[in-house]
Formats: C-alpha cells, sequence, structure tokens
C-alpha cells in the first residue's frame, strides 16, 4: 500500500478522513483512517491508547499512519 501511495504522489498527504471509536460509556478504543487508493479506501485501525501519540501534533499523513507500529489494515 505505501508503494502505491507513493506512485500516486500522495504518501505525505494528510490523512484528513479519519473517526475516533468510542463505546456508549464514552471510552476511547483507537482511531479509524480511511485512506484513498484508486478505486477503494483501505481503513487503518490505530487501537488505545496508542492512538493519543499519533494524533498529538493534529492530522498525520499517511505515511505517519502506515507506518505507526500499532496500525492495522481491516477488510
Amino acid at each position: 500500500m505505501i508503494k502505491k501511495l507513493e506512485s500516486l504522489k500522495r504518501l505525505n498527504e494528510k490523512a484528513e478522513k479519519f473517526t475516533e471509536i468510542i463505546d456508549e460509556n464514552f471510552l476511547q478504543h483507537g482511531v479509524l483512517f480511511f485512506i484513498p487508493l484508486e478505486k477503494y479506501e483501505v481503513k487503518i485501525l490505530i487501537p488505545a491508547p496508542h492512538h493519543k501519540a499519533i494524533l498529538q501534533n493534529g492530522t498525520p499523513t499517511f505515511k505517519q499512519v502506515l507506518n505507526h507500529k500499532e496500525a492495522m489494515m481491516l477488510k
């Protein structure tokens, strides 16, 4: 996926489409990022409490999201 974003020259763009996952008790479970490719979107989950570090400096880039050690791709 990193190579695909590099070929599209989008690897350093901000990952502006994301949502925090919060349950009915207002407990945070992480952040779900949506990364657009040519024909579909890939969903990347960064679970709690690791999501706080990636959001502390503002909106991360696609590269920062994909290189995060706790990032998980969802189907």
